[in-house]
């Protein structure tokens, strides 16, 4: 297991970036910070390294991870549709200079594999925040992301002392975070319908999600 620690997160090195981005690309386990929680992550479409990360968490192979994407032309690959008030939800907490911790269910593209979803005809999605995971994204593609905490754990990681030592030991790579992070999960939101389905409280409150959803105003 190798530790790097990131001195400033609006500077990171470039060659950390692509170092993680190439150990990620070969089906190694990283743990990397999202913009709320440390994350347990590999590449989405590698079924060794998920099966990895879903031992070293106890965690079901029913349950589908969430998949992160550095940007819109992600979706290509992955979703079947994104009906128009999906879109809106979309340009108000997505498409922002910091997105928001909003993870989205979509009705997944036919040509993926099960195993990539847990057999399930829908996908959870997030853009990736902050930037430079986008960037490590933009390089070895969509990746899974789930807590770096062992299943059924009700709290989550702020800070890499907080990781189980047991995850921690057996990931491939922790990149660590200048500070300490917010500690709640993304709130996860179904939009395979015109109507908005909360499926998980989080950090975006359910109500601004509908708020939006037919505003043109942006979240701020």
């Amino acid at each position: 297991m190798k530790t790097v620690k990131i001195s400033n997160s609006y500077k990171i090195n470039k060659n950390i970036i692509k170092k993680t981005a190439e150990l990620i690309s070969e089906g190694k386990i990283a743990i990397l910070p999202t913009g709320t929680i440390y994350g347990l992550s590999c590449k989405y479409n590698d079924r060794n390294a998920k099966l990895k990360a879903q031992t070293k968490k106890k965690r079901s192979k029913n349950l589908p991870f969430i998949i992160l994407i550095s940007s819109h032309d992600d979706f290509k690959s992955l979703v079947s549709d994104i009906n128009p008030a999906a879109k809106k939800i979309i340009k108000n907490f997505w498409d922002i200079e910091n997105p928001k911790p909003l993870t989205l269910i979509f009705n997944k593209r036919d040509s993926l594999e099960n195993f990539i979803t847990s057999g399930s005809s829908n996908i959870a999605i997030r853009l990736a925040y902050p930037g430079f995971l986008r960037n490590i994204i933009k390089i070895c593609g969509p990746i899974v992301s789930t807590s770096a905490t062992v299943s059924g754990t009700k709290s989550h990681s702020k800070k890499i002392e907080d990781i189980p030592a047991a995850i921690r030991e057996q990931a491939d790579l922790i990149v660590e975070y200048p500070s300490s992070l917010t500690g709640v999960e993304s709130t996860i939101v179904d939009v395979t319908g015109q109507t908005p389905v909360l499926v998980r409280k989080g950090k975006v409150k359910f109500k601004d999600v509908l708020r939006f959803r037919s505003s043109k105003k942006k979240l701020t």
